[in-house]
């Protein structure tokens, strides 16, 4: 059984994570949520009578999931690596420095990882996705679109900037190559630059289209998500790989066996 606590328990992502795990007691035990708010879990809709507190608490071997703001991912990461807590982030809007160097101090003490999207299907589109653009070569222009619902704070997602990466890495481009959105007299496209664009509308969970379009030709991967109980479910399946893993930084390749 997976110890868990939920740091951003009342969000949309930490209570379908706590509604799930509450439902597998012989998998999960919570042992908090966490909030800006103090009570219960049951105050949260969700079957259990495990509270909600306003700070981490400390929990040697414990997983913790974080889905909460940005802002408060190094004083997370530093908690669970001072406490021997593993951490499943899956929180978004943070610079990419800061996740390298908060979890690189953090992975020599505890098993870490995160993620920009935790299911199962997102993360073989990244396989994918970094294996054809290997394939096609630099006269393809590639292109990134993502859509989510009109609450959402930061752009472009977290999923975007993973596939983005992942293509990145296995072509020989770097994050420069990246451009975001494109307005006014830009000139020609660049060769070698990967677009990435946000939509923001309605109560769409998550949808992400790749663009390899070539002379005469073009080749669409794409992913749409059709609830956030396939992240919620992906989020309960690292934080249970994390916990039994050694200090080390992980990412959801390793927790899928990929």
């Amino acid at each position: 059984m997976t110890p868990i606590i939920v740091n951003g328990a009342a969000g949309r992502m930490g209570r379908r994570i706590l509604a799930l795990a509450a439902e597998q007691p012989s998998a999960f035990r919570i042992v908090a949520g966490v909030d800006r708010q103090a009570g219960t879990l049951r105050d949260l809709g969700i079957a259990s009578d495990a509270p909600v507190l306003i700070s981490l608490p400390v929990e040697p071997g414990a997983a913790v999931i974080d889905f909460s703001h940005h802002a408060a991912f190094p004083a997370v990461a530093k908690h669970c690596a001072a406490n021997g807590m593993a951490l499943a982030s899956g929180t978004t809007g943070i610079a990419p420095t800061t996740i390298d160097g908060e979890l690189g101090a953090a992975a020599e003490r505890i098993a870490c990882m995160h993620a920009g999207n935790m299911s199962v299907g997102v993360n073989v589109l990244l396989d994918v996705a970094a294996r054809l653009a290997k394939a096609l070569g630099s006269d393809y222009d590639i292109e990134i679109t993502e859509a989510h619902h009109n609450q959402k704070q930061d752009a472009p997602s977290g999923t975007a900037f993973a596939l983005a990466d992942a293509i990145t890495a296995a072509t020989g481009r770097s994050r420069a190559d990246h451009v975001y959105g494109r307005e006014g007299q830009t000139g020609a496209r660049r060769k070698g630059e990967i677009g990435i664009h946000a939509l923001r509308m309605g109560d769409v969970v998550g949808d992400h289209t790749v663009w390899f379009v070539g002379g005469g030709e073009r080749i669409q991967l794409g992913h749409l998500a059709h609830t956030r109980d396939i992240f919620a479910r992906g989020a309960l399946r690292a934080a249970a790989f994390l916990a039994a893993a050694k200090p080390g930084r992980y990412v959801m390749r390793d927790v899928l066996g990929l």
